[in-house]
Order: structure tokens, then sequence, then C-alpha cells
């Protein structure tokens, strides 16, 4: 590719469980811009993000409002680091479940505030549908689709908010979530062990994207009409149908309908296999290693550090900056 084509980026976006104590601190204590992204969400839900994400406690960032919410702050920062400072834009985005609101963020379609004050809804009513209907969440990799659905029908009962064992993310060809009640995970678990399979417990609250969650998402659509939504410039393809979507109608049914759908992650993928780069922002990289397994050919990269952003602007021939930081510690020393 000749140095003066620009390139087709791709840009997702992680979600709950990716959350880690520290996350973004490098990036904040180089980047005045990721500071006043802090700022001003600490200002818009009157709490100390630089605390809870630095200095409280992983069980605490745990909690489902502060992990929404948190990573999502890291993101946004990011974000828009990328495309103040170096006019880093993305050409086609999608959010990995809560982490949709930042792709949302990044297609221009709501604004900071708006984001952070639904996430903190959203939140709110999924944590009381977690303490209603405890539940819990599994990754399953290495048993078949049609294995795993039977193994989950054979303990789950559609018409019970007691018994439920649902698929509901499908993340690659070879990794599969499942959301349920506890005592049926453990009942999958042990079946999948047996089939030869492995299960990773993940870092949530609670059984999302389930039917435990459809009372959450009731209350959760009373509040759409409370943010302006814009049409998008640039396509967000959604975790529900897996399409692209622009329009401020879409955008609210899909925001409502997430939370107990099922994330459609690895068709939604399907969309990206012409970009030339792809860029996870956020905590963890997890969503881009499971690219990199599956198209390791590509260009796929994750971004939370200094070092990691290195990696991206060189890549996309781009001159990198000092922080304005380092500039002001360099002024100061020849003062």
């Amino acid at each position: 590719m000749s140095e003066n084509i620009k390139p087709k980026i791709g840009m997702i976006f992680p979600g709950q469980g990716s959350q880690s104590l520290g996350m973004g601190k490098e990036l904040y204590d180089q980047e005045r811009l990721i500071q006043e992204y802090f700022e001003e969400a600490s200002q818009c839900l009157e709490s100390n993000f630089v605390r809870l994400c630095f200095a409280s406690s992983e069980r605490e960032l745990r909690e489902t409002e502060h992990a929404q919410t948190a990573i999502f702050l890291l993101c946004a920062s990011i974000l828009a680091l990328l495309k103040e400072k170096y006019n880093v834009v993305p050409d086609v985005v999608a959010g990995h479940s809560s982490g949709e609101y930042a792709a949302l963020f990044a297609a221009g379609g709501i604004s900071f505030p708006d984001a952070l004050y639904l996430l903190k809804k959203r939140a709110l009513f999924m944590d009381e549908a977690t303490k209603k209907y405890p539940g819990t969440m599994v990754a399953v990799i290495g048993v078949p689709y049609d294995v795993l659905a039977n193994v989950c029908a054979k303990y789950d009962d559609p018409s019970s908010t007691e018994r439920v064992l649902q698929i509901v993310n499908y993340n690659a060809p070879g990794q599969l979530v499942v959301s349920g009640t506890h005592r049926e995970i453990d009942a999958l678990t042990a079946d999948v062990k047996i089939f030869g399979g492995k299960v990773i417990a993940l870092n949530v609250a609670g059984a999302f994207h389930s039917r435990l969650m459809q009372e959450a998402e009731k209350l959760f659509a009373l509040y759409m009409v409370k943010v302006d939504f814009r049409d998008l410039g640039i396509p967000l393809i959604n975790n529900v149908q897996a399409q692209p979507i622009t329009s401020n109608a879409q955008i609210k049914e899909s925001l409502v309908r997430q939370m107990s759908s099922s994330v459609l992650w690895w068709p939604s993928m399907q969309y990206f296999k012409d970009c030339d780069v792809i860029i996870e922002i956020g905590p963890a990289g997890k969503l881009s290693k499971i690219l990199k397994r599956e198209w390791p050919e590509k260009d796929i990269y994750a971004i939370s550090t200094p070092a990691e952003l290195e990696v991206v602007l060189t890549r996309l021939n781009l001159k990198i900056e000092p922080s304005e930081l380092a500039l002001d510690l360099e002024e100061d020393k020849n003062s």
C-alpha cells in the first residue's frame, strides 16, 4: 500500500470484564487531554475516577456501574487523543456489549456526558437485576456450538428465571460465552470438561445478555427520550443484529435490545475484513487477541499504554508528538 493512501481503519471497543486496576495510568500521567476527560467524567457523575481506576480495588472496580463507566471513560479519552492530536479517525466501529457506547461516541452519535449518563442508568438497572436474579458468565473454548447448545438446553428452562443457561456471546468460531444462574453454570462447567472443552469465568457481576436482564431493559428504555442521538457519519456494526446502523432510531433500538440479547461479535467482525488496520481502544486487549488468532495476517493492534500508542502511530506513518506535560517538565528544567 502506498504511504499516501489513507488506510481503512476499523476501531473496536471492549465492554465489562476488560477492566483492571491501574488501567490507563501511564497515558493519564503523560497526556493532559486524558486528564481532562477524567476530570470531566468525575464532574458529570460526581465520582472520583482517578481514585476508582488507579487506587480503589479490583472488587470495587468490578461493580457494574464502576466498570462500565470507567471502561467507557478510558476508551473515549484514548479515542479523543488519537483524533485531536493525530487526526486518526475510524471508518467503521463496533463495541462489545457496553463497549457499544464508546463505539457510538467514536461515530459521533452521542456526546461524552450523555454516554456517561446512559451507562450509569444502564448499570444501575443491571445491578438491581443481578441482585434480584443472581448469575454469572463464562467463556467456553473448544466446544462446538451445537454441542454447547444441547448442554444449555438440558439445564435451561425458558419459562424460568431460576434455571437459566443461554449462549449469549459469539466471540469467535472457537469461543462462545454462556450466561446463567450459578447452579446451571456449575452443571455446564462439569459437562464441558467431559467434552474436552475449557471454561473461563468472566470478571462480571451478573448473567448479562440473558433473559434475567429483561426487566432492566424495560426500565432503561424509558431513559432513551432524555438523550439526543445524532445520525452517524460512519457505520456502527451493532451487537444485536451484526448489521451497520446509522440512524437515530436504529441507535435507540439497538442500545435497549442489547441488554438481554446476544452479542453477535464474530458476525459483526466480518464487516472489518476489508480494513487495512484494526485497532482495539481500551483496556486488556482481549478482543484484538481473539481477532489476531483468527486473522493472523492482518494488522491488528490494541491501545491502552503509551508503548502501544507508539506502535500504532508508527504503523500509520505518523510522527509521535511529545506530550504537553513532558514539554512543561522540560521547560521547568530549563527555566
